[in-house]
């Protein structure tokens, strides 16, 4: 005859503790600062360049060359030089920025839970398609439908990047506790 429910021992680990407090506010602000600084790189390569400062303009440029084509032609300039993304990379970056910081009003940093992928896959779906027309050559693009649909996608993001970096954080609050704790001492059975 089967045990009552209460004599059965889970099969899965509970769930992971969320950063509670200030931890997770430092983590989301941690985010936010991060995404804006990447737009100021963003910006601040072009206006580099126009102002004479080429070496940081250079490594501006050269940190974003292996995530963005970088071609002028589909590029938004400032100070008569191209950005240091391409207009739907801007669409990410910004849409990332915008998502994370109004993240608080819409969701409780406590929460660790992802909305369900097929958000995800439904804010992709916009660039996929403005990419595809584009490719195909039944409709042109413009930059701002590159980075409108980009700013979609990266404000979506969000809602997945937040939670998994306030779940890490988590994990490495409670390692450094752990450790500041000294070692356990370990006893011998004989």
């Amino acid at each position: 005859m089967p045990a009552a429910i209460e004599h059965y021992a889970p099969q899965c680990a509970p769930p992971v503790g969320a950063v509670r407090g200030r931890g997770a506010w430092l983590v989301w602000g941690g985010t936010v600062a991060c995404a804006l600084l990447v737009l100021g790189l963003i910006a601040g390569a072009p206006l580099a360049r126009a102002n004479g400062h080429e070496t940081f303009a250079l490594i501006a440029y050269s940190a974003f060359s292996s995530l963005c084509h970088q071609l002028p032609v589909r590029s938004f300039y400032l100070a008569g030089q191209p950005l240091a993304v391409c207009a739907r990379c801007v669409g990410i970056y910004a849409g990332f920025a915008a998502g994370a910081l109004c993240y608080p009003l819409v969701r409780s940093l406590s929460r660790l839970d992802m909305p369900a992928r097929r958000w995800l896959l439904l804010a992709a779906l916009p660039t996929g398609i403005d990419f595809a027309l584009g490719f195909t050559g039944l409709w042109a693009n413009t930059h701002t439908s590159r980075a409108l649909t980009g700013a979609l996608l990266g404000a979506t993001l969000a809602f997945y990047v937040v939670p998994g970096l306030c779940a890490l954080g988590g994990r490495m609050g409670r390692r450094a506790q752990r450790s500041a704790q000294g070692p356990r001492l370990q006893h011998e059975f004989h």
